[in-house]
């Protein structure tokens, strides 16, 4: 895989610097870092980069990001920034190939619009990139249809239940699910819930194994002494 073996977390961000905003991947850039940030459709089917189902943590409004068009996203800010929620085009524009980026599909917006129109932007993205998702349909998507795409799993410890998100993670922590149906060059884990098991799973697959998400110097120091590469928050 070509990243660099640290991935800032949604950018490299502070209390000043919001997650997922531009000055985080600009940042990441300027640190030598590889990219990770997650993307959702907006009501007029517009890719913004931006982690939460809802806008209440991040702009402090209530309802769904695919509730709103770009243009009314637009009205709010980030935290307590003046920065907007950005397009994935304008954050590709400004990164502009110098950084990997690792690209997560949300599960809980599952659509064929969205992987197709997500491999047709990222076409002439000039650097690495890779997507990855909870969801393995999304991940066997590009499997079949963008063939050249390297693409991951990710792999957290849940429960089952009747919700369709958390039902998605605890099906992916199966083995059998995730090397059949999504066949992904590499595996994703919670550092929170990462066994020895998963990592021989990942080494016989012949899957690269990267970690997720190490906060602090001495946890990832930890996780670099197992994982490819490591998912890191400062």
């Amino acid at each position: 895989m070509e990243f660099p073996r640290l991935i800032a977390h949604r950018g490299l961000h502070n209390d000043k610097i919001p997650e997922n905003s531009v000055p985080a991947f600009i940042a990441a850039v300027k640190g030598g870092y590889g990219i990770e940030l997650d993307v959702r459709f907006t009501a007029d089917y517009r890719i913004v980069v931006f982690h939460d189902k809802t806008l209440e943590r991040m702009c402090g409004i209530e309802g769904r990001v695919s509730d709103f068009t770009y243009e009314q996203l637009c009205c709010f800010t980030l935290k307590n920034t003046n920065q907007k929620i950005p397009l994935l085009s304008e954050v590709l524009k400004v990164v502009d190939g110098k950084a990997s980026l690792l690209i997560e599909i949300k599960e809980d917006c599952p659509t064929l619009e969205m992987y197709k129109r997500l491999s047709k932007l990222m076409k002439n993205y000039k650097g690495f990139w890779a997507v990855q998702s909870f969801n393995p349909f999304a991940v066997l998507w590009f499997r079949l249809f963008s063939k050249e795409t390297p693409r991951g799993m990710l792999i957290s410890e849940f429960e089952a239940t009747k919700d369709f998100k958390h039902f998605l993670r605890y099906l992916c922590s199966f083995p059998i699910v995730w090397k059949l149906i999504a066949a992904p060059d590499f595996i994703n884990c919670d550092l929170r819930s990462i066994s020895f098991k998963q990592i021989e799973q990942a080494f016989n697959a012949g899957c690269g194994l990267m970690s997720w998400t190490a906060k602090g110097k001495e946890l990832i120091d930890e996780a670099l002494k197992f994982s490819d590469n490591v998912i890191f928050d400062i």
